[in-house]
């Protein structure tokens, strides 16, 4: 039965229909989407460097005046940014402006003194998990 109903698909592509043409061509098969005509509308950002020599963008011109525009084409994403100011003055790194940097609240739920007890917490469940393999082991081993 399923031989029947394939060599009847198979089919479609030999058979010629009424203009001359197979009944069924491949692109028959591909799906169509609409074609979307739209202008998009141009967007302006704002570079420049601050004080740790950092490009920054925005969407907001800087106060200072010393930005450059850019008018980017539109037919991107954009993503608005964070506000940081409430951050405040972070600590200016040596050699890198990354380091030094303090985490935007938000990013993460754990404050830095409580990452060595997590991962203290971590590595005694890797122990609990590795001692329980091993009884486990042992145990379908005799059964073998």
């Amino acid at each position: 039965m399923i031989f029947v109903l394939l060599a009847a698909f198979v089919g479609l592509f030999f058979l010629n229909g009424p203009n001359g043409e197979p009944l069924l061509t491949l692109d028959d098969l591909k799906p169509t989407l609409p074609e979307v005509e739209s202008s998009p509308v141009p967007t302006k950002v704002y570079k420049w460097q601050d004080e740790n020599g950092v490009w920054q963008f925005s969407n907001q011109p800087v106060d200072e005046g010393q930005g450059e525009v850019i008018e980017l084409d539109g037919k991107i994403n954009i993503m608005p940014a964070v506000d940081t100011s409430i951050l405040g003055a972070s600590p200016k790194a040596s050699n890198s402006p990354s380091l030094g940097m303090s985490i935007p609240p938000g990013l993460t739920t754990v404050s830095g003194d409580k990452v060595q007890e997590m991962m203290d917490t971590v590595n005694n469940l890797q122990e609990t998990v590795d001692n329980r393999k091993s009884e486990i082991d042992q145990i379908t081993s005799g059964k073998n």
